[in-house]
């Protein structure tokens, strides 16, 4: 999925209404995320820019002979390198978007593709929910859960745990954003 894909608000909101749809949000959740998404769009762009590249990065080499160790690879060196780059020229804030945690998760072959899901539930819960769902429904045609039944068990306890649980208390309230 290319990033004008990931951040394009129609699609986005169609999104949402595939999500209630299939029930996997109610109506009034369904709501919330709509009004939410501007500001959601505005908050997160740079963490759903590096989410973006992470797809990219398994794009390039979904085809190769040896996709895992190269897509791997790749993933944990785009979270260093960009870590440095922010030490260097960019603000603590963005730093930190580049976490220990966000390496580590990088480094697990296929679940690495969502590391930058952690920093996004950081800033907004309600945009992991979104992004995560948005992707797989472009990718694989299916919401996030049943993307995350199709992986191998030892596997699905990653993802689960990137992304908050979908209902009221966790991803349509207000946002548990952490002071800067």
């Amino acid at each position: 999925m290319r990033r004008r894909e990931l951040l394009d608000r129609a699609r986005l909101e169609r999104t949402i209404d595939r999500l209630h749809g299939d029930g996997v949000v109610s109506e009034e959740e369904a709501r919330a995320l709509r009004e939410e998404l501007p500001a959601t769009l505005a908050r997160s762009g740079y963490v759903l820019r590096h989410l973006a590249a992470h797809g990219a990065i398994g794009a390039v080499f979904a085809f190769d002979l040896i996709p895992l160790p190269l897509g791997t690879i790749s993933r944990v060196l785009w979270v260093l390198g960009s870590r440095v780059y922010e030490s260097l020229f960019g603000t603590r804030e963005r730093v930190r978007v580049h976490s220990l945690a966000v390496l580590l998760i990088a480094a697990i072959p296929l679940a690495g593709y969502g590391a930058y899901l952690l920093p996004l539930r950081r800033e907004s819960e309600a945009a992991a929910f979104l992004f995560a769902n948005h992707s797989c429904y472009a990718l694989l045609g299916a919401d996030a859960e049943a993307c995350i039944a199709r992986c191998p068990r030892w596997l699905r306890r990653f993802p689960r745990w990137l992304l908050p649980p979908p209902g009221p208390r966790s991803v349509y309230s207000a946002d548990r954003r952490s002071p800067p």
